[in-house]
């Protein structure tokens, strides 16, 4: 318990330190809001199976084959059960205690790769998208985004009305690169960033999982949120061995306690 304390401590002091405060989220950050994560005990591919690698060349050779699978929900397992969880998914105490940080003055950015909008729902304004939204569709020829109207939609979407191409949900899919404006936003962030929050992601798919290694490089210092070990455990200044929807509130209530009628901070 005192090596707990210590460890908040230490996070409450390097961020308190830092002009510019970022959060890095993955799968682990919302599964407390009822989304299972992708790997381990309970991931969705750990119980219907693996994704196609080539789902996005699949969709670019036969959209119409592509769209004609999604109308008829025909798609691989685990998507049908994300989608189904994400769309009853509410925010977390962890997501609120991140937007409370921003409000505050004192995180600028939260990165994340998760498509669920939690971050937004719990009042977060800066998030970065890296794997893309539930909530819009993506021209993949010119990059427009548009609002998504529903979980599982029932009519194919019309071709993009600002270049007539091809119309697919904004997430990204297996094979498919991000799109360029999104890394360029993430990596400037990244770059500005003195200290980063690692909260609830392994770290291990690129790019999103390079992003703290670049920031570790720059002289950013490293904050871990986290109930496991992971690729970056060893490189981080501080861990926090815990959920997320636990350590954050108290980590926002501990800032709280060491800054007595504050006001929060002009960037």
């Amino acid at each position: 318990m005192a090596e707990a304390r210590g460890a908040i401590d230490q996070a409450v002091e390097l961020i308190l330190a830092s002009r510019n405060v970022i959060a890095m989220t993955g799968a682990g950050m919302s599964v407390e809001s009822g989304i299972p994560p992708f790997r381990g005990e309970g991931g969705l591919w750990t119980q219907f199976g693996g994704p196609d690698a080539n789902q996005y060349q699949r969709f670019l050779a036969d959209p119409d084959a592509f769209w004609a699978r999604e109308l008829q929900q025909a798609n691989e397992p685990y998507i049908v059960e994300l989608r189904k969880t994400i769309s009853v998914a509410a925010p977390n105490p962890g997501h609120v205690a991140l937007a409370s940080l921003e409000s505050e003055g004192v995180l600028t950015t939260v990165v994340t790769q998760n498509i669920d909008g939690l971050h937004q729902a719990a009042g977060s304004k800066s998030v970065i998208e890296m794997h893309g939204s539930r909530h819009k569709m993506r021209c993949v020829d010119c990059g427009d985004r548009s609002p998504r109207e529903a979980m599982f939609l029932q009519v194919r979407p019309a071709p993009c009305v600002r270049c007539g191409g091809r119309v697919k949900y904004d997430s990204v899919l297996f094979g498919e690169p991000i799109p360029r404006s999104v890394l360029e936003e993430a990596r400037a962030a990244t770059d500005r960033a003195d200290c980063v929050l690692v909260v609830g992601t392994s770290a291990t798919v690129r790019p999103a999982g390079g992003l703290p290694r670049i920031a570790k490089s720059n002289g950013a210092r490293l904050i871990e949120v986290n109930p496991d070990s992971t690729a970056i455990t060893e490189t981080c200044d501080v861990v926090l061995r815990g959920r997320a929807a636990a350590i954050l509130p108290e980590l926002v209530a501990e800032i709280g306690l060491v800054r007595p009628g504050h006001t929060p901070r002009q960037r």
